[in-house]
């Protein structure tokens, strides 16, 4: 294990945010994190760096070198782009050539060529977190955590990081992936947790969904499982574009199943 949380406990004043709570990143493995604001994602990002300390429970680390998202942007804005990510590079020990290969490697990946001389306060939000993400990779962590790593960016940039996090992670890079979309784990995570009442339950979609969302260009439809081919049908003979067609993904109605079982820790949540 990469990391594993034993029995942790931890809270602010008298809120408690974990309660006995255990959480394992196999190697090699991404991890989705699931929850709704205010349930201690964030705040499990921060006790896995050592930022916080648990009040009981044992946190155990078997990782050298993380490279951490928070959600919040936490970027020299006044900087340009590549004078940033120089910087970051040497923060993790990089100088000179190899710095400047590393630098020059994420900016092309990241499609951020055009802005190298940009300052970050001028960029957009989604080429700013693309700018945060390239700075987590410089260093070459054996760890992610990404906090909310599709943020701000559209639907092409959406597509580019999936294709970033599966190469990191043929290359043995363990990641958490923390979110609130259900959809962004679908084909990236090996296994998922929610995070309700202080505890890491082990999430599974459901293998027949009720209802799915359509998407065409000017209109979203929620279709209930039975009708979907007579909708989409209905769209084509209209002439209309279908976008996508995936499964609903509603993370209010998990918790809702969660609270009302009252959130056994370790049971699967369908």
């Amino acid at each position: 294990m990469v990391v594993q949380l034993e029995d942790v406990s931890f809270g602010y004043d008298s809120r408690p945010v974990l309660i006995g709570a255990n959480l394992s990143l196999p190697a090699g493995s991404v991890v989705g994190l699931l929850g709704l604001n205010g349930t201690g994602k964030t705040t499990t990002m921060r006790l896995i760096a050592d930022i916080l300390r648990p009040t009981s429970g044992t946190i155990r680390r078997q990782f050298s070198h993380l490279g951490y998202l928070p959600e919040e942007r936490g970027l020299y804005r006044k900087m340009t782009v590549s004078r940033y990510l120089s910087f970051m590079a040497a923060l993790d020990g990089m100088q000179g050539s190899v710095a400047k290969s590393r630098v020059a490697d994420w900016i092309t990946r990241f499609e951020l060529e055009s802005y190298v001389q940009s300052r970050i306060d001028t960029l957009s939000k989604g080429n700013q977190q693309k700018v945060q993400l390239a700075a987590t990779l410089i260093g070459k962590p054996d760890l992610l955590l990404w906090d909310e790593p599709f943020s701000g960016l559209d639907a092409l940039n959406q597509e580019l990081l999936t294709e970033v996090l599966t190469e990191t992670r043929h290359q043995g890079v363990s990641v958490l992936l923390s979110t609130h979309r259900i959809d962004d784990l679908e084909t990236l995570a090996d296994k998922t947790y929610i995070l309700a009442q202080n505890h890491f339950h082990p999430y599974c979609r459901p293998q027949q969904p009720s209802t799915y969302i359509v998407t065409t260009p000017d209109r979203r439809f929620t279709v209930p499982a039975e009708d979907l081919g007579s909708l989409t049908a209905q769209l084509v003979a209209n002439g209309s574009e279908i976008q996508h067609v995936g499964p609903q993904s509603d993370l209010s109605e998990v918790f809702r199943r969660l609270v009302a079982r009252n959130g056994a820790s370790g049971e699967e949540v369908p």
